[in-house]
Order: structure tokens, then sequence, then C-alpha cells
């Protein structure tokens, strides 16, 4: 089997407003990658977020562009070795973390129809059928955010995120509130992303740990590892990192220097499944557990998310599916949530196909 074609479509389609720390986003954007083979087998991967330019530095030009300059590197190839081709484009694209994501997502995709097996075989087996999903809340007033709670408890989750970064004060208030409107049933936990100065995080954890917060995620800047090791020796509350971890060399940097409690591992930061499974299994190493997390995905990553996360051997905290709440997934596949879990697809591949017709008509 030989690879003969790879492309990229870019989309761009409406969504609910959601705002975070670094921007607020009222359209999904990604690009749909396309393999091809001399044996009639396409696979496809998504190039999720990229509105999140302040994020990763790309946008859905360059993404596109990037994809289709690997045609030459790719072309010839067989999809077969997957390991070698991701070599191979780190080599040759390095840091094009959005576009890489696509890529890789679609040679899982294509080498798991091939086989006639989901791409959790190729990881190293499934064990779980289901994954337990959390839902964030996106910066907005106090008032507001109780509201947006609501919703997404209607929506079936029972695990939420609170969106934090720009006003403490107002940020805690609307924790408060929302812990009074739902009670205990609901786990809570917050993402300053990276918003917060060390004292802003201190006294918001005397608050947090009245609300009973289940984690605090990347309070400071992901390089000040000195400054979330202090927040973890003088809180209560568990701290996951997200912005500081990238690759398994940060997860031993931050396991050095005590810096987390959990990581967040984002397959568009990793460029993929093959390194995000590295992750996990240098933080599993040190003890440290990991979840899998959101970049409003929209279409077939959301099915490498459940893919990756049933492979891993201990996953003991919801993983982030916040893209259910605020926009239409535009795959073929039924994907709804049940008492809290989302279904791991069965197909082969990731487990969920593109609707094509779809992308087409909200092609950029």
């Amino acid at each position: 089997m030989k690879i003969t074609k790879i492309d990229a479509t870019p989309v761009r389609m409406p969504m609910r407003t959601f705002t975070d720390a670094y921007a607020s986003y009222s359209s999904g954007e990604f690009a749909l990658v396309t393999i091809e083979t001399d044996e009639g087998v396409t696979g496809y991967g998504e190039c999720p977020s990229t509105v999140i330019v302040g994020f990763y530095g790309e946008t859905l030009e360059t993404v596109v562009t990037t994809v289709k300059s690997l045609a030459p590197v790719f072309i010839g190839e067989n999809p077969m070795n997957i390991g070698v081709l991701v070599s191979k484009m780190n080599i040759a694209r390095g840091d094009s973390f959005i576009a890489k994501t696509g890529v890789n997502l679609a040679l899982y995709d294509l080498v798991g129809k091939a086989l006639r097996t989901p791409v959790s075989t190729l990881l190293g087996g499934r064990r779980r059928d289901k994954i337990r999903a959390a839902s964030e809340i996106g910066i907005t007033s106090a008032e507001k955010m109780v509201t947006e709670a609501r919703r997404l408890v209607d929506l079936g989750f029972r695990v939420i995120k609170l969106k934090a970064g720009n006003d403490m004060k107002e940020e805690m208030e609307g924790l408060k509130g929302i812990r009074g409107a739902l009670g205990s049933d609901v786990e809570l936990r917050v993402d300053p992303n990276a918003g917060w100065s060390r004292k802003e995080t201190l006294d918001a954890a005397k608050v947090m740990t009245r609300c009973e917060v289940s984690y605090l995620e990347q309070p400071l800047p992901g390089w000040d590892l000195e400054g979330l090791s202090m927040i973890r020796m003088k809180t209560e509350i568990p701290v996951m990192v997200d912005e500081s971890v990238w690759n398994p060399h940060d997860v031993v940097r931050v396991a050095t220097a005590g810096a987390a409690d959990l990581i967040n591992i984002k397959i568009t930061k990793t460029g993929g499944l093959t390194t995000a499974l590295e992750v996990y299994n240098t933080a599993k190493a040190f003890g440290i557990p990991s979840v899998i997390g959101t970049e409003l995905e929209s279409c077939v990553a959301l099915g490498a998310k459940l893919q990756i996360g049933s492979v891993l051997e201990d996953l003991p905290h919801a993983c982030e599916y916040t893209e259910l709440a605020f926009q239409r997934i535009m795959v073929n596949e039924q994907v709804k949530l049940r008492h809290g879990y989302l279904d791991v697809p069965e197909a082969d591949g990731l487990g969920l196909s593109p609707r094509l017709d779809s992308v087409q008509r909200h092609k950029s």
C-alpha cells in the first residue's frame, strides 16, 4: 500500500460564543485532512481549533498550506509505517502542532481501516468502552456562569470546568454561585489558563477550597514551575498543568520540580496520538495521572480523543468534551452523552467519519 495523495480542506462554522483568558470564539475552525492510497483506503484527520492563534501560532490558512506541503514527504510511502512518517513530518514541519495533528490522525484512521480495527488496537488495546465527560464554562459574568452551568447539567454533564483568568474576584463569585445552585452532586474545576498571579491564586484558593473544587488547572504561566510548586505546597487543591506540558521532556521537568498533581494532555499540543501516548506514559512513570483535554474539536478528532482515552491504563478523572456543548460536530455517527459518559466508537479507524456534505457547505 502506498500513499497517493494528501490534502486539507479549510472549514469555518458558527458556534456558541466561548471565552477564555486568551480570546473569545464565535466560530469553529478546523481543517479536514485526507490521505488517499493506491488500494482505495482513505484516512481522515482533523486539524482542530485553528482559531487559537495565540496558543499555537497557526491559522487556518497556514495549517492548510503546511499539510499540503507534506506531499513530497508522504506520497509513495507506506502508511503502515506511522512512526517513520511521524518522524519525517517532525523533521519537515517542526512546531506546526495543529497541522501535524491532522496528518497524524489521518494516518491512524487509514491504518485502522486498512487493518479493519479501531485505532485503540493500534495504541495498545481498549481498556474501557465509555469515558466520563466534562465540559467547560467560558468566562462571563457571575450570574451568567450559573445559567450556563445549569445548561450543561441539563445536557447531561456532571463535571464542569470554569474558565478564568480575567477577573479573579468575579470568577470566584461565579464559582460560589454555581456551587450554591447545583449543590454537591456536580464536580467543579477551575482553569485560569495561566492568567493569574501567585497572589491571586493563593487568594482564590481559599474560595475554591470552600467550594470543594476538585483541582485547579494552570493558574500561572507555563514556565513558572517554581510558582506552581509553591501553590501546591500552600494550598489543599490539586494542581493540573496544561500550558506547562507539550512533550515527554516537559513532563520530566514538571515532575522534577514538583509542579503538578495532574497533567492535561491535548492531542493538538502533542501533534497527534503518537506523542500524546508518550506524554501519558512518562507522566505515569512519575506517578502523575492525566486527563484528555479539549480544543473544541469539531469533527473526527473527537473520535481520536475517545480512542486514546479508551487505552490509557489509568483514567481516574473525567476527560474534556466541551465541543459537544458548544457546536455541531461534523460526523455521520450519533455521539450521545449518557449518564455523564460517552461511548467509545467501535468502528474501524478513529470510529467517526466526517460529514463531507457539511464540510463542503462550510468550506472556507
